[in-house]
């Protein structure tokens, strides 16, 4: 029994023996089939230097072990690169660096990474041997391969200051931040400057919009300070913001954000005038221009509506019919401002801070405005029948 155990075992340990020298057999005639499936890959191309490395370009070429090529760095300096691979397998690569035109030699070490290499350059001390401790290590995409960014990591707005701003800051970078950032600084303006942005009908349909979107929470001062705009605006941010979704689908949205930056154009021009920033010839342009616009207000929905056109698909008021378009409810506001009210004077008056139209001084003597306005003036007895927009009680 003991020799029939022993012979089992022999031919068990002979069949082992034969697999593993068949699976070696296998392995090495895949390595002389396929002998680049197990080496690394060659260092050849050009390589493009990023982060720290921005500004940096590297070209590889390899020969067997040997690499060879040129490093350039930012300021001009370019240093002939020869060295070797450590193995033909190895992902790494090192050797010198010869400086051109004065520059002192160096040494580096390369490794390779997914979308290129790491590389660290090595100074030389004054007697020639590396100094590892002034090694710098720089990172370098291979020229051609770009990582794809997700949105999540592409940032969508732009990064807001944590203080009030200024309202010329303000014209300049509320585009750029989030709606929660546009209505937490606009509510920080002071109330004169709040003013002034909202005698202006495009301006302020674009700024009620992003407010709007950030749906400040109850309580808080951009609460507050839209529910001022939206008793202005004589409307609620949610039939609003769905007629600004078909102004969007109009076709000319693009149109209505020029508008609404020339007037915040004037805005600006009105302050720099009132700040004493600027001559008295284009204090006087500014308030040309911006007097018709002024008087030509209208309510944000009605210019939403007039961008989404005709053929947008009409809102529907709780009993089912059509609201009033844009036009009808500027007559009826031209009946209702043109009949005289007991107790009001018939020329209506600015509100306390607005910037009053200044005459131009020097008469034809100034030079011709660079301002272009959007709208032609109006005639004298069409601006008695337009309504201004006054301050609230």
């Amino acid at each position: 029994m003991m020799r029939g155990l022993a012979a089992r075992g022999a031919a068990f340990g002979r069949t082992e023996a034969v697999r593993v020298l068949s699976a070696l057999l296998l392995l090495g005639v895949a390595v002389v089939s396929f002998p680049q499936s197990l080496r690394a890959a060659i260092f050849s191309g050009g390589y493009d230097g990023i982060g720290d490395a921005a500004g940096m370009s590297l070209t590889l070429s390899q020969i067997e072990r040997r690499v060879v090529g040129s490093l350039s760095l930012p300021g001009g300096a370019v240093y002939t690169l020869n060295g070797e691979r450590e193995d033909i397998h190895a992902g790494t690569a090192q050797g010198a660096l010869n400086g051109r035109d004065g520059q002192g030699d160096a040494f580096f070490h390369i490794e390779e990474r997914p979308l290129g290499l790491q590389f660290l350059f090595i100074p030389a001390t004054a007697e020639g041997p590396p100094d590892l401790g002034r090694a710098s290590e720089y990172s370098f995409l291979k020229r051609g391969v770009r990582p794809t960014i997700t949105d999540e990591m592409s940032p969508r707005y732009k990064p807001a200051p944590e203080e009030p701003v200024d309202i010329l800051a303000f014209i300049d970078g509320f585009r750029g931040w989030s709606p929660g950032d546009t209505a937490r600084l606009y509510a920080g303006l002071p109330e004169r400057q709040r003013a002034l942005i909202l005698l202006y009908d495009h301006a302020t349909a674009e700024l009620m919009w992003r407010i709007c979107e950030a749906a400040p929470e109850e309580g808080s001062i951009a609460a507050r300070r839209l529910a001022d705009m939206q008793e202005r605006q004589q409307t609620d941010c949610e039939p609003y913001l769905h007629v600004v979704e078909r102004a969007k689908k109009g076709g000319l949205f693009s149109e209505f954000l020029r508008r609404s930056q020339f007037q915040l154009e004037l805005v600006r021009a009105t302050v720099l005038c009132d700040r004493g920033e600027t001559g008295a010839a284009r204090c006087a342009d500014v308030s040309a221009l911006g007097s018709p616009l002024i008087l030509r207000w209208r309510r944000a929905d009605a210019i939403m509506r007039e961008i989404a056109g005709p053929d947008a698909e009409p809102d529907l008021a709780e009993d089912g019919r059509e609201p009033e378009t844009g036009a009808a409810q500027e007559a009826e506001e031209v009946v209702v401002s043109s009949a005289p009210v007991a107790g009001v004077d018939a020329e209506p008056r600015a509100a306390p801070g607005t910037p009053v139209p200044l005459p131009r001084p020097g008469g034809g003597e100034e030079t011709v405005s660079d301002f272009e306005p959007d709208v032609s003036p109006l005639a004298a007895e069409a601006v008695k029948k337009h309504r201004l927009p006054l301050a609230r009680p």
